[in-house]
């Protein structure tokens, strides 16, 4: 597959698009290598269950963007387990070429009140300057306009 990544990725570097997004489940750490020399250099979700960005980072280095890797079963713990999650991976956020983000969806037992925690302790961790307001003002009940109410983007 290299061989035919490479022709893509080339082709769209003559239209100045240099980040190509990968969706990539499972445990992926012997396909990256491939993948970066084929140009794919985004992989998108990073699956925490069986990868971990911290040691895809320290692997491949900036060579590899990196969506995804939050622990989506620690939002259902608590405040504390997501401040430690969110935590393992500031030195990523720190670095750049990192957005932390679950992947696919939080999970149902994840309480309205964990979920809009873990949302405003990510935005404050990577410094982001959204507001949050719509989210803030939304309860379980009004967020079903949404679909899920724990689907809510930011």
């Amino acid at each position: 597959m290299v061989p035919r990544y490479k022709r893509i990725t080339e082709a769209l570097k003559k239209y100045n698009i240099d980040v190509n997004i990968l969706d990539c489940d499972g445990q992926i750490y012997e396909l990256v290598p491939g993948w970066l020399e084929g140009g794919i250099n985004c992989m998108f979700p990073i699956e925490a269950a069986h990868t971990d960005p911290v040691k895809l980072r320290k692997e491949h280095g900036k060579d590899i963007l990196l969506l995804g890797g939050v622990n989506k079963l620690q939002l259902a713990k608590g405040k504390a387990a997501i401040d430690q999650e969110l935590e393992r991976l500031h030195p990523l956020v720190e670095k750049g070429g990192y957005i932390p983000t679950v992947d696919h969806r939080v999970p149902p037992d994840v309480s309205f009140e964990n979920y809009l925690y873990y949302v405003e302790k990510k935005r404050r961790f990577c410094n982001q300057r959204k507001k949050l307001q719509k989210i803030k003002s939304l309860t379980p009940a009004s967020a079903k306009q949404f679909g899920n109410p724990y689907d809510i983007r930011v």
